[in-house]
């Protein structure tokens, strides 16, 4: 048996047959999983030419185009097929893909690609090969921005260099590296408005009190009432003062002499007498004070005013603002 390995092995022919069918294999099966990656759908803008060598003609342009739609395809992406292609570019009607997001925007919803891409190639005055590209997602998301790959003419032909300069600039723009289907933009979930509180502030402060101008009424109100209050104690005073005199002492109302030592139930009038003069001093001190009160009329009135009879006279309380 291990002979027959050993033959097996070092038989020349037969190894090199299976490496063969292995690396077949291989490449087929790695061809498969590429044939099975989904790729990005993209719709080219035709390429534009800004300025070209002289020489390069109209079919030259028309050949370039060609060259540039199947470049696309050889860099990852899914191109529309040709009556599609066609059709999105009559109905778009737009020329200002260059400068205008828009215009792309509306290719790639016309072509029912995922993406467009805008390529214009120039050559300069020196002789260099100046590409340039951006890609558009068809709801205006930048998917690639704008590249720009710049390579000198050299010894090559303008196609040639221009050829190689898209396959630089497909590289940058990174059509391969594309997502093929739109990705799921996470939506936050809607919370329940949440009102903010207002931190309790300090309640506003009272209003100040309503200031009423004073112009003395009421003081003179309280002095004039004072001065008849006190006119009127001094007069009834004084009348009694008066009977009590009139009628002497040691006798009654009627004038009649009162025995010594007898208890008469009739004022006396040492009696009359006493109060009559209280009287006239308090009336007095009113009748004095009121005037006060009246005649200075302070701003603001008077608040308490009292007049306590005392024994031999009386006193009068007063409050206030002066």
């Amino acid at each position: 048996m291990s002979r027959q390995i050993d033959l097996l092995c070092y038989n020349r022919p037969f190894m090199f047959a299976f490496k063969k069918w292995l690396w077949c294999v291989v490449v087929g099966a790695s061809a498969m999983a590429s044939a099975q990656a989904p790729k990005p759908s993209l719709m080219p803008f035709p390429l534009e030419f800004k300025r070209t060598p002289s020489g390069f003609s109209k079919d030259d342009k028309e050949s370039m185009q060609r060259e540039y739609t199947r470049l696309v395809r050889l860099s990852g992406a899914m191109v529309p097929d040709f009556a599609r292609y066609d059709l999105a570019l009559k109905e778009l009607k737009r020329q200002d893909c260059e400068r205008e997001d828009e215009c792309l925007v509306q290719l790639a919803k016309k072509a029912e690609s995922l993406y467009s891409l805008y390529t214009s190639v120039d050559y300069t005055l020196e002789g260099a090969v100046v590409v340039t590209g951006r890609v558009l997602r068809d709801d205006g998301k930048v998917a690639s921005p704008t590249e720009t790959v710049k390579l000198a003419k050299g010894r090559d032909s303008f196609k040639d260099i221009a050829k190689n300069a898209l396959v630089q600039l497909f590289t940058q723009l990174k059509i391969q590296e594309l997502p093929a289907t739109r990705p799921v933009e996470k939506v936050e979930p809607v919370k329940d408005p949440v009102f903010a509180k207002d931190p309790l502030k300090d309640p506003p402060p009272p209003p100040p009190p309503l200031l009423v101008e004073d112009t003395g009424a009421g003081q003179r109100s309280a002095g004039k009432g004072l001065v008849i209050a006190g006119g009127a104690v001094a007069v009834v005073g004084g009348v009694l003062a008066g009977v009590g005199g009139a009628i002497g002492y040691g006798k009654n109302l009627n004038g009649q002499n009162v025995p010594p030592g007898e208890i008469d139930s009739v004022i006396t009038a040492r009696t009359l007498t006493t109060v009559g003069f209280v009287g006239v001093g308090v009336g007095a001190l009113t009748v004095v004070v009121g005037a006060i009160v009246w005649g200075t009329a302070a701003p603001a009135p008077l608040t308490n005013i009292s007049v306590v009879p005392l024994s031999g006279g009386g006193v009068v309380q007063f409050g206030g603002q002066f």
